[in-house]
């Protein structure tokens, strides 16, 4: 039997030991919140709590059982009776029992992601097939994801629709009709999607007295990870499931919640703590960083946090580092050079990062990496030119380079309303067999001759086609249909608009439509050619979340980029401070914040309440100014 107590802090053991009845454990970044609930659970085994008393809620199934394990192993006992997982897991278990209470059977499927969106697009099809045409009404997959946000937030469709995207707000009565035909079908089916699980089993609970008593007495003790990425629905069943016995320990950094796009509210933490009799915790030890970036993260706390000074255990370091550039150009080429020289100093390509608020912003540096032959992984996402939209942007360009290019030509076809897989599998085949002296406007001119309905594809390329300068082509296929096909089809359009919009300046430093092309593909094949795992990573700073690198660059840090345009025009800063608070926490040992000398938004430049940079205190940090 292992002495565990020796293996904590002494903020962590008091965290372990006196949280009873109502407490919630604030912890810092890198202090050991995870080893805290662990050892908690630990500790109430071997203090004779039975494995069927405790409910351990997490946010993925992994932890919970990577939690389960360390526990079983050091007490030795058999822990399969204990109900851990997520909160969506928790639920159906409740639901599974009371499934008459809510108008159920008890052996209800349950629809996960893509049945949910399969289901909606069957719905929205018919409902729209009574309504008649309407004229970029939204997808299936952004009704799924308004029809989640109202879930998650508890709001109606109308502050759903106007949060997400006010332009849809003209559909609302059509969207709710489809809402409603969605919610009778999964009755009808006896179904319910992951979102139904919480809200059907909260709503047993406020309603059913018996069902309520039954389940929150099965529970002596209530354990919650990550509790500031909880939503109110969450907040509101673990509420309910100590309702008997009183004991519930949540571990929470509202430094880190960074997710609201989901749901989640910081404030359920300040909730959590402002009922009366709740005990509060704190440790602000941090294993993870040097001194020195410790130092500059106590500057930088979200002012909304609940108080907190993290100490650091490992003295010195070298200071953060502030480096100005003139352009993202210029950003991406000394990243580059700077892991080129890190790597021979012998830190491990797999121990740098470099983080992002939007994915776009690594578009620049996806590119200078290929040609330094620097190899990469993107957690973000795919890389650039592999992403849908950039490549219905790179097909456009295709067949003005090369008219007989099959694929390119079957893509474009395919984005317009009117055009199925026959017709475009026909236009491509047309194409190829034309004559290289024909134009890809009177190659679309002739195929199309007797279908005057697909006029705006030929409007479209010919006006690409009188545009001599690469940026030219994309900005007016951009702004005279892709810009409005991408809200129509995709939940995260701004992402993409950001994208393309970047795409567009990348191209601006081009004359030759060849070498844009030869470029964006050829290196990016070039980056995959080392397959070693060891690779740097790229990703946003919401994946990154939980992760740590020796070595972290923070490109961008410019009002408009990070914070983000969309956050200064809605006002939402906060959130924006606290993304910026969860990107400087990840380095070990050397940390890079990278802006450029005007913003991407120049009449914010000068407002320095929105400049992240111009808060930190310049006796924290070194400044390297590349703009001359």
């Amino acid at each position: 039997m292992v002495d565990y107590l020796t293996e904590l802090d002494e903020e962590q053991k008091q965290a372990v030991l006196c949280s009873s009845g109502r407490s919630i454990v604030i912890a810092g970044p890198g202090s050991g919140k995870t080893r805290v609930i662990t050892y908690k659970l630990l500790h109430l085994l071997r203090s004779g709590i039975k494995p069927s008393e405790i409910l351990l809620v997490t946010f993925t199934r992994a932890a919970a059982n990577e939690m389960i394990e360390r526990a079983r192993v050091l007490t030795g006992m058999d822990l399969e009776e204990i109900t851990a997982g997520t909160f969506h897991h928790v639920c159906n278990l409740i639901l599974r029992k009371y499934a008459s209470r809510v108008g159920l059977s008890p052996n209800f499927s349950i629809l996960d992601e893509e049945d949910s969106k399969s289901l909606i697009k069957h719905v929205r099809t018919i409902v729209l097939e009574k309504e008649g045409e309407v004229k970029h009404f939204p997808t299936h997959n952004i009704l799924q994801k308004i029809f989640s946000y109202c879930a998650n937030t508890m709001t109606s469709l109308h502050e759903a629709i106007l949060r997400l995207n006010p332009k849809y707000a003209e559909f609302e009565q059509i969207i709710e009709k489809i809402y409603t035909e969605y919610v009778i079908e999964k009755r009808n089916q006896n179904c319910v999607d992951y979102d139904d699980l919480l809200i059907f089993a909260v709503h047993v609970l406020q309603q059913d007295n018996f069902a309520r008593t039954r389940e929150s007495s099965k529970y002596k003790w209530i354990l919650v990870d990550e509790f500031q990425d909880t939503n109110i629905l969450q907040l509101e069943l673990i509420e309910l499931l100590s309702t008997v016995h009183g004991n519930v320990v949540v571990v929470a950094d509202d430094s880190q919640s960074i997710y609201s796009f989901r749901g989640a509210r910081y404030e359920n933490v300040r909730d959590f703590m402002n009922v009366e009799n709740t005990k509060l915790f704190k440790i602000q030890t941090n294993y993870r960083s040097d001194e020195t970036i410790v130092n500059l993260v106590n500057r930088i706390i979200p002012k909304k946090s609940v108080p907190k000074i993290l100490r650091s255990v490992k003295p010195g370091g070298k200071r953060p580092i502030i480096v100005e550039t003139n352009d993202k150009e210029e950003e991406a080429k000394f990243v580059a050079r700077e892991i080129l020289k890190l790597t021979e100093q012998g830190f491990e390509p797999g121990e740098i990062a470099v983080l992002y608020r939007s994915h776009s912003h690594s578009l620049d540096l996806q590119i200078e990496l290929s040609k330094s032959q620097i190899d990469f992984k993107i957690l973000s996402g795919i890389r650039f030119t592999e992403t849908a939209h950039v490549k219905d942007i790179l097909a456009f360009l295709k067949i003005f380079q090369n008219t007989r290019d099959k694929i390119s030509w079957s893509r474009i076809a395919r984005l317009f309303p009117g055009v199925g897989a026959k017709t475009a599998a026909n236009l491509a085949e047309y194409a190829s067999q034309s004559s290289d002296t024909k134009t890809v406007v009177e190659i679309l001119q002739d195929f199309f001759a007797k279908k005057t309905q697909l006029k705006e594809i030929i409007d479209i390329v010919s006006k690409v086609s009188e545009k001599e300068r690469v940026s030219e082509k994309i900005g007016l296929i951009y702004e005279n249909f892709y810009s409005q096909y991408l809200q129509d089809n995709y939940p995260d359009f701004r992402d993409r608009q950001m994208d393309v919009e970047r795409l567009i300046q990348i191209a601006e430093r081009y004359k030759s439509l060849e070498r844009f092309l030869s470029d964006l593909t050829l290196n990016e094949a070039e980056g995959d050619n080392n397959h070693s795992k060891n690779k740097v990573t790229l990703t946003t700073v919401h994946q990154a979340k939980g992760l740590e690198w020796d070595v972290v660059f923070v490109l961008s840090v410019n009002p408009g980029d990070f914070p983000s345009y969309y956050a200064l025009i809605d006002g939402n800063l906060d959130e924006e401070e606290r993304i910026f608070y969860v990107a400087v926490t990840r380095p070990k040992k050397l940390l890079y914040i990278l802006k450029q000398k005007f913003s991407s938004v120049p009449y914010l430049y000068w407002t320095s309440n929105i400049d992240f940079v111009k808060k930190i205190p310049p006796n924290l940090v070194e400044y390297l100014d590349l703009s001359f």
